[in-house]
């Protein structure tokens, strides 16, 4: 009889060979997605611990988080040198992306002081 291990045959079932990391899109919307939960658990924290009170005119910073990351596809799509949708499609979400960063600090960070100070 075949001495039989669990550890080996698991082993044996998954090669190193067929493991395909994560494209840079996927690991762009994980570190957005940890930077909104990093937000969301402020936000709460903070209404515990001042009882109740809330932020109020603090939604635009939810902008920033997907701003950043679109952008940061784009630049890489570019220096990869992916020519899927032209210069103008480029141009014209690294526009939309500096415009949401823009307003959502404009608008969020004053009403954050705002709030955190009275």
């Amino acid at each position: 009889m075949e001495d039989q291990d669990p550890i080996r045959s698991q082993d044996e079932k998954t090669p190193s060979s067929d493991f395909v990391p994560a494209s840079f899109e996927k690991r762009t919307a994980a570190w957005m997605g940890i930077a909104y939960v990093l937000m969301l658990l402020f936000i709460l924290n903070y209404s515990l611990f001042t009882g109740g009170r809330d932020l109020p005119g603090t939604f635009p910073l939810f902008l920033i988080p997907v701003s950043v990351a679109l952008a940061v596809v784009e630049i890489h799509r570019i220096r990869a040198g992916d020519g899927s949708g032209g210069a103008a499609k480029r141009v014209l979400i690294l526009i939309a992306c500096a415009a949401g960063l823009f307003f959502g600090l404009a608008l969020g960070v004053p009403a954050l002081l705002a709030a955190l100070g009275g």
